[in-house]
Parts: C-alpha cells; sequence; structure tokens
C-alpha cells in the first residue's frame, strides 16, 4: 500500500509529539528512582539509628502515635518478631504457646514496622500456682502477725487483699510471673527440628533460645497508664517531694527501687562533704602555701572517713529496704537456666536430672588463664598508656599556648581528642567483653573497665598529683 499526502503530513506532525514525550517519561523515571532511593535512605537512617539509640525509636514516628497513649487491656507481656520472621514458626510457636496450660495469647500485626507480636496474659488462677512455683514473696494480714511470706495457695487467705483478683498482683508482680510461665516451655523430642537453622535440644526452654536466634526480636511488659500518671505527678514533676519508694518498687521491682533508693541516700549523704569542701575553701583557697597543704590533707582525712562512714550508713538502709520489700531473705536461684548460647555435650544435671550442656572445666580454666587475663594486662597497659601520652599532650599543648600566644579555650582540644579516644576504647572494649563472654566469662573484664573510667573522669586530678610530685 501506498501512502497518501495526508497520511505523510499525519505522521510528520505526530513525529515530534512522539518526540516530546520521551524526555518528559525518562524526566518522570528519573524523579521516581530518586524519590525511591531517598526513602531506601531515610528508612536505613531510622533502623540505623534505633539500633544504636533504642531511646530515639519514637522520635521517628509521627508525634500523633507516640504522644496518644492507648492502654492495651487484658494484656501483660508482648513477644514482638522480627519482619522477616516465617509464617511457619510463627504458627508454630502460637500453637505451643496454647498448649501450655494457662497462657492467653492474642496475635496483632503492627504495620508500621511489618512484624508480628503475641500479647500475653494469664487469669488468675494460673497466677497464683506461678507465685506458690517461684515463691514469690507476699504481705501478710495484721491479724496473721503481718510481715512478708512466700506465698502458697493453701494459705491464700491468710495474704492481704487475696481476696480481689484484679490487685492482688501488682503489675510488676503480674509481668514477672506471665514472663516465668513464657520462659517455662519447653521443647519436646518431636520439636528439635521445629525452627530452620535453630537446634533446639530436648527440655530446653523454646523462648530464650528463639531470642537469642534473632526470631523474636524483643520481649518487654506494658505500662499501666494510671499508675504511669500518678507516678509522673508525685515522682516526676514534683521536683522537691521525698522519693515514693513504695509505689517505685511495687510498679518497677525491687532492683529499680533499690537503685532510686541509693540514689536518693548518696545524693542527700553528698551533701555533707559538700558544706565542708566549702568551708575548706572559704578558709584555706588562696592563702599561705602551708595553710592550704594542711587543708588538703585534712579534707583528704575527712573524705576518707565520711566514705567509711556512708558505706556503712547505706548497708543498714538497704538491709532495711530489702526487709521491707521481702528480698531480704531471698532463694538463691539454684536452678537457673543455663545460657541459650551455652554449647557443649549433653549431660544428666545432678541437680535437676535433666540434660544440659556441659562443658569441662579444664578448657574453662585454659581459655581463662591464657587468654582472659592476658587480654585483661592488655587493656590495662593500653588504659595507661593513654592516660601518660594524654597528660604529655596536655603539657605540650598549654606551653604552646603560651608561647604562640592562642587563646585559652583552644586548651580544652586535648580533652576534646581524649573523650572521643574513649569513646573508641569504650566500643573496643564491649565487643571483647562480649567475645570473652560467649567463651567464659564476663566478670573479669569489669575490674580493666572501671579502671579506665576512673583515669579517664579523673585525668586532670592525675595530672596535678603528678606536677606536685
Amino acid at each position: 500500500m501506498v501512502a497518501t499526502p495526508a497520511e505523510d503530513m499525519d505522521s510528520q506532525e505526530s513525529a515530534p509529539a512522539d518526540v516530546d514525550k520521551e524526555p518528559e517519561t525518562n524526566i518522570s523515571v528519573r524523579r521516581r528512582k530518586v524519590v525511591e532511593c531517598a526513602k531506601e535512605t531515610l528508612e536505613n537512617a531510622s533502623r540505623l539509628i534505633k539500633r544504636k539509640i533504642p531511646c530515639a525509636g519514637h522520635l521517628l514516628a509521627p508525634k500523633r502515635l507516640w504522644l496518644r497513649r492507648v492502654a492495651t487491656p487484658h494484656c501483660d507481656v508482648v513477644v514482638v518478631f522480627a519482619p522477616d520472621a516465617q509464617d511457619s514458626v510463627l504458627m508454630w510457636l502460637l500453637s505451643r504457646l496454647r498448649q501450655s496450660p494457662g497462657l492467653t495469647v492474642h496475635v496483632r500485626h503492627h504495620a508500621s514496622t511489618q512484624s508480628s507480636a503475641f500479647y500475653l496474659t494469664a487469669p488468675f488462677q494460673i497466677l497464683l500456682k506461678a507465685a506458690e512455683e517461684h515463691h514469690l514473696p507476699k504481705t501478710l494480714k495484721a491479724n496473721r502477725g503481718g510481715g512478708i511470706k512466700e506465698f502458697s495457695i493453701q494459705d491464700s487467705l491468710c495474704f492481704e487483699g487475696a481476696e480481689n483478683e484484679q490487685t492482688f498482683f501488682t503489675t510488676q508482680e503480674r509481668q514477672w510471673l506471665v514472663l516465668r510461665l513464657l520462659e517455662s516451655i519447653r521443647a519436646k523430642s518431636n520439636d528439635t527440628d521445629a525452627l530452620p537453622e535453630v537446634v533446639l535440644l530436648e527440655g530446653q526452654p523454646i523462648v530464650p533460645k528463639c531470642l537469642s536466634a534473632g526470631i523474636i526480636s524483643q520481649m518487654f511488659p506494658l505500662h499501666d497508664a494510671p499508675i504511669l500518671e500518678k507516678l509522673q505527678s508525685s515522682w516526676v514533676r514534683d521536683v522537691f517531694a521525698i522519693q515514693p519508694l513504695d509505689d517505685i518498687c511495687e510498679y518497677f521491682g525491687v532492683k529499680i527501687g533499690m537503685y532510686f533508693a541509693w540514689l536518693g541516700h548518696y545524693t542527700t549523704a553528698l551533701s555533707v562533704p559538700a558544706v565542708v569542701g566549702f568551708l575548706f575553701w572559704l578558709c584555706c583557697n588562696g592563702k599561705h602555701q602551708g595553710l592550704e597543704d594542711v587543708g588538703y590533707v585534712l579534707f583528704s582525712v575527712f573524705n576518707v572517713v565520711w566514705a567509711t562512714i556512708y558505706v556503712q550508713a547505706w548497708k543498714r538502709y538497704s538491709a532495711e529496704m530489702a526487709f521491707r520489700w521481702g528480698t531480704l531473705d531471698q532463694r538463691d536461684d539454684l536452678l537457673a537456666e543455663p545460657r541459650p548460647l551455652f554449647n557443649g555435650p549433653l549431660q544428666a544435671s545432678p541437680v535437676t536430672g535433666r540434660l544440659e550442656p556441659w562443658y569441662p572445666a579444664w578448657k574453662r580454666y585454659v581459655f581463662r588463664y591464657c587468654v582472659t587475663i592476658p587480654v585483661i594486662f592488655v587493656c590495662l597497659a593500653a588504659v595507661f598508656a593513654v592516660m601518660i601520652v594524654s597528660l604529655q599532650i596536655q603539657d605540650w599543648w598549654d606551653s604552646q599556648l603560651k608561647i604562640r600566644g592562642f587563646p585559652l579555650w583552644l586548651g580544652y582540644m586535648p580533652k576534646i581528642m581524649l573523650a572521643v579516644f574513649i569513646s573508641l576504647m569504650d566500643e573496643a572494649y564491649f565487643k571483647i567483653a562480649v567475645w570473652l563472654n560467649d567463651k567464659v566469662s564476663i566478670y573479669q573484664l569489669l575490674p580493666f573497665a572501671v579502671l579506665h573510667c576512673v583515669l579517664s573522669s579523673g585525668s586532670s586530678k592525675i595530672k596535678r598529683g603528678l606536677r606536685l610530685t
């Protein structure tokens, strides 16, 4: 067929239009790629910040979401799974949780994080059995003698508030009991191959193993909004009020309550050396050098005496608080489970009779004396070397400031460099501690970590001492 002149003219007219559409299409494709790349970069940055700074997670969420606190009814503990967790694994864990006696499980999907979560609670009767099994201390009625006693179902009417199912257990006690019930679920003989790439041993707790393997990303208790508002009004916002230690312990637990008890006790005790030190400064500072030296010596002796008295006073005060909160004569956790990362051949435990991983003692001693202790001495040597070098750099830099007439604020540059170096060394210490903890134990790393903190925080005092000598 031969094209007519009219068709030729139409094709010629449409050709420029097609040429104009091609650049527009390329621009839109490029724009879409840029937007997608920007979204991916922001998502990666958000994940990185959330991982490095856990408390900044709410800053990355819309303000209208984290300002609205909506209480979740009938829930004590939340188990959140990784976004890439397989559905088959979730269904298997759900079936195992529902097979356990007493636990109530609700499944939800979080659209913001694309992850699933289990919301767990337990009926009152199940909590009573768990409280008796785990020897939970409760307060006796006044007509029964008062005081603290381990809970027993047989004597449940002897305990204060046992008739009220809603208030007998505090929020912290309910969450602690639900967590113990959750950790008591153990693998059976047919569960050893249920999780891909995870080896489950018969009788091993399932949830801690899933947590260490990354299948479960986190477990946390939920806040009780009314009690939290009460603590905010009576504790956080009321600066001059006495700390409600009993309310803090009842809501957050004994460890957090004891921490704030020590914090208040220590802050109050520090007022004594603060006043004495201020008086010494008024009387001795800028006076005769001999009088100033005598004042420093007397103040040092006073600090030694004050520290000794404070330690004894804190022992008495902490024993009083422990007796009040029922932890003074608490049982040792002799039946604690081994860590999920603890590996070794299975042997019957002489205490429980269950199969548990076993590690030869001679291997532990060889690693401790041939690896752990040399690593400690190397880190100690690194701490002293950094301290000496920083003091030398500070002296050299101070002399240069005087010679060249630089501004005095530049004298803080070596201190800033030392602070950055300390942060880097702390990160290295953390990695070393994790590695040694996976091998043997972590407690041997504490001495040089504490020494490093002391040396880094008191470098200026050490420097003045070296100059005096």
